[in-house]
């Protein structure tokens, strides 16, 4: 069994995020970001997203934007989006770590549970994106596990935009691997190299909102588990000695 860090010196973490779906036609954007605005201390700002000025009957008929985010609160190190049919919690840089992003998940949570959301949950994910430093195509490919040949062609030097689909137990991990990638980070520095995004889901039968919210905590655990599994397995042993690893003990 692959021995997972507990933390990374050197954070490849780009991008994080929590979403929660609902059923139906809750029309979540319409009444939920003033609810969530009056529970949060200090008051957030509050954006509108591009899809606020698409009608709603259209976003709803649209499998492209029904679950786009309507609206944004600006948190201290957090962002919540609701859209008609989900909310999604993700972390501002720098990554605030697992365990203060698994209680701000849990805690905006409960706060949709106080607003009387009657709709049922269809599914929730995490995703995580991480960007690994490397110049060219083939520093970036050797970076990853990974071995490609198409007909005579042995994919090493390339760019690649790689998407697999994989099932583990009661998950669906959609993994992508881009290469010739870069992120500006928080320092202003601009970092190349190549993504490798793990976007874990849990389908589950619909069930009301506040038996969701009740019994999340340890599905949210083994999820984020399974999804942090996936990552390391993806990379090459000196590609996880360069991060820094931590491990318990």
């Amino acid at each position: 069994m692959l021995k997972l860090p507990k933390v990374l010196k050197q954070e490849p973490i780009v991008d994080a995020i929590f979403e929660v779906r609902f059923g139906g036609s809750p029309q979540l954007a319409d009444i939920l970001p003033g609810m969530l605005f009056g529970f949060f201390e200090p008051k957030p700002q509050v954006h509108r997203q591009p899809a606020a000025d698409i009608p709603q009957p259209l976003r709803a008929n649209d499998h492209n934007l029904v679950f786009a985010p309507v609206l944004r609160l600006e948190l201290e190190q957090f962002t919540v989006s609701v859209g008609d049919r989900n909310v999604v919690v993700g972390c501002k840089l720098p990554y605030p770590k697992w365990p203060a992003f698994k209680k701000k998940i849990l805690e905006v949570i409960a706060l949709i549970a106080k607003a009387g959301i009657e709709s049922n949950v269809e599914r929730f994910s995490v995703k995580y994106v991480n960007l690994i430093p490397a110049e060219t195509y083939s520093d970036q490919i050797a970076k990853v596990e990974l071995a490609i040949r198409i007909g005579q062609l042995d994919v090493f030097d390339n760019h690649l935009n790689l998407q697999v689909h994989q099932r583990e137990g009661d998950a669906l991990h959609i993994l992508t691997v881009i290469t010739g990638a870069s992120a500006r980070l928080t320092s202003g520095e601009t970092r190349n190299g190549v993504i490798v995004d793990v976007d874990s889901i849990r389908n589950i039968e619909p069930r009301p909102y506040q038996e969701f919210a009740e019994g999340l905590e340890p599905q949210l655990e083994k999820l984020r588990k399974s999804n942090k599994e996936m990552f390391f397995s993806c990379l090459k042993p000196e590609t996880i000695e360069e991060m820094g690893p931590v491990y318990d003990g």
